[in-house]
């Protein structure tokens, strides 16, 4: 049976639904470019490069305030595709929303790097260059999945209902 909705009530939850997504970008691209920022220094370190935690610190905000804004465009775009595929799938792979969207977000952004990667012929995030730096990209991913599912439950309940 289809329930009959309020006017405005389809309006409301698109700008509850956009209103999730900026939010899981905005977040999912500080956290990722946070993490290549640390596994950058990570790799200084291993070559002898003393860094402090202050210096570290300074260093993860100004790649933050500095690549967040460019590198959440791609986030954006990988995001919203794998989101939309999850959105898709899940009715059909029976799995609960949370982890679909896990799932999702966290192939999404691998997707993103691996195309980067092919089509510039080079890894651009820096902190993704290797294995233990391009899964941590990944698990952000997921994490932003996480953070869509939840904040765009109440509206993907009432679109179901």
């Amino acid at each position: 049976m289809v329930s009959k909705r309020e006017p405005g009530e389809e309006r409301v939850r698109a700008i509850r639904l956009i209103l999730a997504f900026v939010i899981t970008v905005a977040v999912t691209s500080v956290l990722a470019v946070a993490a290549s920022s640390q596994f950058v220094m990570a790799g200084l370190r291993g070559l002898g490069a003393e860094i402090g935690g202050g210096e570290m610190a300074r260093v993860m905000v100004h790649d933050v305030a500095g690549m967040a804004p460019l590198y959440s465009m791609f986030v954006a775009a990988a995001l919203l595709l794998g989101f939309l595929l999850t959105g898709f799938l899940w009715p059909r792979v029976k799995l609960p929303r949370p982890l679909s969207y896990a799932i999702g977000g966290g192939a999404a952004i691998a997707a993103m790097l691996l195309i980067m990667g092919a089509v510039l012929g080079i890894m651009m995030v820096a902190g993704a260059r290797t294995p233990l730096g391009f899964a941590a990209q990944c698990a952000v991913g997921a994490v932003g999945g996480l953070i869509f599912a939840a904040l765009s439950r109440r509206a993907a309940s009432r679109a179901i209902g």
